[in-house]
């Protein structure tokens, strides 16, 4: 009958057995227990591991680097320029030269480029953000900043904590000016000679480059827009009104509107309590012509047939035009508005008599080609 032994026992026996099986393992591969042809084979062996370690990381960086070329995210820097990041993948990305397959920078969690073509291009690693050559690739300003924008003639702002500070290309602060974050900002960037700032209980005005406010916080929102123009807003979404200041900080329209919009095309746009839009040139001048859009001529059924029995149509007197926003009016073939666009549907009855429709109602008036209401309710 066999003796029982303990857990304790049975473990420390297993321990002994492993030690001696790794001891013997050791003794056999190490070469000076061996003759001196089993010491040529052990290096022969020792070199073709070290050479097949070698190949494997070489496949294995070429594989990541393939991987990263062929389905990574790239974004063009300048002509030899590229940055490029994998899309699968949370990793940083790394910038290259298109043109001579260096690898300018290794470790970039993203990068920011200036809209006015500055040279200086914002990047960040490890979490901290700094300033690279876009054409050169050179760093101009290593990652040292908690918080960073790009350049806008020459200038851009950065941040090392709570205070937000300007500097040039050289990293040196422009003016002694620094100003509290506060994430209502839409971007610290100058446009023009201005730049928006907000200060404590969210109002907002434009600072000059030497840090000195051109426009006093005044208003609840500003946006920048074409030409350097800026849109600004005096009250709350729901009731405030919007008026427009030039890439002088001076005021374009005379009055605040409900809506107001800025583009390169149509220059100003305002639109008036009752739908209808009013332009400005970027130069003030305002326009003494309200914006149509989307002008038809409407077609009515007649109490005429011709021989074959079909009903016959003929045009109305006015026609129809759509605002931007969807609301509908009357207006003259010569384009003279006759009824604001104070409906949401226009429909012809007869040569003279048009159904409006009101919007989220099915009840309307009935209006002539005078533009007078000539039957309410539901026609």
């Amino acid at each position: 009958m066999s003796n029982k032994i303990t857990f304790k026992q049975w473990l420390a026996n297993l321990g002994k057995g492993l030690w001696q099986a790794i001891c013997w393992v050791g003794r056999f591969l190490n070469p000076k227990y061996k003759t001196p042809f089993w010491r040529v084979i052990w290096s022969v062996l020792t070199i073709c591991i070290i050479v097949c370690t070698c190949v494997i990381t070489r496949a294995w960086y070429q594989m990541e680097q393939e991987e990263l070329h062929r389905f990574g995210d790239k974004q063009r820097i300048s002509k030899q320029l590229v940055f490029i990041k994998p899309s699968r993948n949370d990793k940083p990305g790394i910038i290259q030269n298109i043109i001579t397959g260096e690898v300018i920078a290794k470790d970039i969690e993203w990068i920011a480029l200036p809209a006015d073509e500055d040279s200086l291009i914002v990047y960040s690693k490890n979490n901290k953000r700094g300033y690279i050559n876009r054409f050169s690739g050179e760093i101009a300003i290593p990652a040292k900043y908690s918080k960073a924008w790009v350049f806008s003639s020459g200038i851009a702002a950065v941040s090392d904590g709570d205070s937000i500070y300007f500097i040039n290309h050289s990293g040196n602060t422009v003016n002694n000016k620094k100003f509290a974050f506060n994430p209502k900002n839409q971007g610290y960037v100058f446009h023009g000679d201005y730049c928006a700032m907000v200060v404590d209980g969210g109002l907002m005005g434009l600072i000059d480059r030497n840090g000195n406010w051109a426009i006093e916080p005044k208003y609840q929102w500003i946006i920048s827009e074409a030409k350097n123009f800026w849109r600004v807003r005096e009250g709350d979404s729901q009731t405030g009104l919007w008026y427009v200041l030039n890439d002088k900080a001076q005021p374009v329209t005379e009055t605040g509107y409900p809506e107001i919009t800025v583009s390169e095309d149509l220059g100003i746009v305002a639109t008036l309590p009752n739908h209808l839009q009013v332009a400005y040139g970027f130069d003030g001048i305002k326009s003494d012509k309200f914006l149509l859009y989307e002008v038809e001529k409407m077609y009515y059924d007649k109490d005429e047939w011709d021989k074959d029995g079909n009903r016959l149509i003929d045009a109305t007197t006015l026609m129809r035009y759509r605002m931007s926003d969807g609301y509908e009016g009357l207006c003259t073939v010569d384009g003279n508005i006759v009824t604001e666009p104070l409906y949401w549907e226009v429909l012809p009855l007869t040569k003279d008599t048009y159904l409006c429709r009101y919007k989220d109602a099915s009840a309307g008036v009935i209006v002539n080609s005078k533009g007078e209401i000539v039957k309410q309710g539901n026609p």
